[in-house]
C-alpha cells in the first residue's frame, strides 16, 4: 500500500498541514521541524500526489524532457536531440514549453523523476530510455504522472513507451541484401546486449533463417563498442580473411564509418566486391564516402509522435500505451544492388 501524507504526519509527530507546508517549502515552519519531516519523507519513500493537487489549479503548460547529459552526449547520442526537436515542435504548437532535465547526477535511482513529479512545475514528462530505471518507472506508474518513455523497456512495467521497430528494420535490411544477390551476410554491431543493435541483429537473423540460400554465420557476427576504431578493427578482421562474406550489415553510422575505412584499406569495391548497408540517415550517412544504403528511422517524427501521445496522457492520466511507431524506410544508394529499386542521392 502506498505511503500517504497522513502516514508521514503520524510518523513525524506533526499535523497533516505541517507536512503539506514542508513539501511546499513554506517559510512558516521551523528548520528543525522541516528537517525532521523531510527525513521521514525520505525514509518512508513518500512521493506527494502532485497530480491530485494540480487538478485544483491551472496547468503549467510545461513539459520536462529527461535525458543523460554527460560531456560528449551530443556526439554519442545524436538521435536524442533530433527526437527532442520533433517533440518540441509538436508541443509548441499546443502552447507547451519544454525544459531539458539532466539525470546524470542522480545519487539515488529515480531521484530526478521524483523531483520532477514533486515540483508541481510540469504537466508531464518525456524521457529518453537511458534516463529511466526501476525506481523511476514504479514512481511514474504509482503517481499516474503523464509520461512517455523512448524505447521498449526491459523493465516489466505499466509505464508508457513508444519505439521504432528495430527488429523490422533488421528484417528489411536482410531482405534487401538478399534481393541484391547476397549469399553470405555478416553483421557488425554494438555491444552484445546493447538494445538497438541487438534488435537489429535479431531482425536480420530472423529474416535470413527463412531463406535457404542466404546465411548469417555466428563467426560472421562481430560486437564492438560502436567506436570508429573498434569497428574498423572488427571489419578488417572479418573482411581480410579468405572466404569472406559478400555483404555486411552495420548496426549504426559509427560502425559503418569504421567498416568503410577497412573497405578502403582492403581496396574492395562497393557493391561489386561487397554490399554494405547501415541504419539511420542521420547524422553521418550523407557525408560518408560513398553514401551507404540505409534503413532509416525518422527520429524527428518519432519525437512528434511521442509529444502527441504525452498530450493524450495529460488529458487522461490513466491511459497507458506501449507501442512501436514510425516504421523504417529503405533508402537505396550505391553500396548495395537490387534489380527493383532506383538509387537515391
Amino acid at each position: 500500500m502506498a505511503v500517504t501524507i497522513k502516514d508521514v504526519a503520524r510518523e513525524a509527530g506533526v499535523s497533516f498541514s505541517t507536512v503539506s507546508k514542508v513539501i511546499n517549502n513554506s517559510p512558516l515552519i521551523s528548520e528543525a521541524t522541516t528537517v525532521r519531516v523531510r527525513e521521514v519523507i525520505e525514509r518512508m519513500n513518500y512521493t506527494p500526489n502532485v497530480r491530485a493537487a494540480n487538478f485544483k489549479r491551472r496547468s503549467t503548460h510545461s513539459i520536462a524532457f529527461l535525458a543523460v547529459l554527460k560531456k560528449g552526449e551530443a556526439f554519442d547520442n545524436p538521435h536524442m536531440f533530433e527526437i527532442l526537436c520533433g517533440a518540441h515542435k509538436a508541443l509548441a504548437r499546443k502552447g507547451y514549453s519544454v525544459t531539458l532535465v539532466d539525470v546524470s547526477g542522480d545519487e539515488k535511482p529515480g531521484e530526478t523523476v521524483k523531483a520532477v513529479i514533486s515540483a508541481g512545475a510540469y504537466d508531464g514528462l518525456i524521457a529518453h530510455g537511458l534516463a529511466i530505471n526501476h525506481a523511476a518507472a514504479a514512481m511514474l506508474v504509482r503517481e499516474s504522472f503523464p509520461h512517455v518513455v523512448l524505447g521498449k523497456q526491459e523493465i516489466e512495467s505499466q509505464m508508457c513507451w513508444l519505439d521504432s521497430n528495430n527488429v523490422l528494420a533488421g528484417d528489411i535490411a536482410a531482405r534487401h541484401l538478399a534481393e541484391g544477390g547476397a549469399k553470405r551476410v555478416a553483421f557488425i554491431g554494438g555491444g552484445k546486449e546493447e538494445g538497438v543493435s541487438k534488435a537489429r541483429l535479431d531482425g536480420v537473423r530472423s529474416a535470413l533463417d527463412k531463406m535457404a540460400d542466404v546465411s548469417l554465420r555466428e563467426d560472421d557476427i562481430r560486437y564492438t563498442d560502436s567506436s570508429i576504431e573498434e569497428s574498423y578493427t572488427a571489419a578488417l578482421g572479418l573482411l581480410a580473411k579468405s572466404g569472406r562474406p559478400d555483404s555486411v550489415v552495420c548496426a549504426n553510422n559509427m560502425v559503418a564509418i569504421g567498416t568503410l575505412k577497412a573497405v578502403r584499406e582492403l581496396k574492395l569495391t562497393l557493391p561489386l566486391d561487397l554490399q554494405l548497408l547501415t541504419f539511420d540517415d542521420y547524422p553521418f550517412s550523407r557525408v560518408m564516402d560513398p553514401p551507404p544504403t540505409v534503413v532509416n528511422i525518422d527520429c524527428y517524427d518519432l519525437g512528434e509522435q511521442m509529444a502527441s501521445q504525452l498530450l493524450r496522457n495529460i488529458r487522461n492520466p490513466a491511459l497507458r500505451v506501449q507501442s512501436y511507431i514510425t516504421l523504417p524506410e529503405l533508402i537505396v544508394r550505391g553500396t548495395t544492388t537490387t534489380p527493383s529499386a532506383t538509387p537515391r542521392p
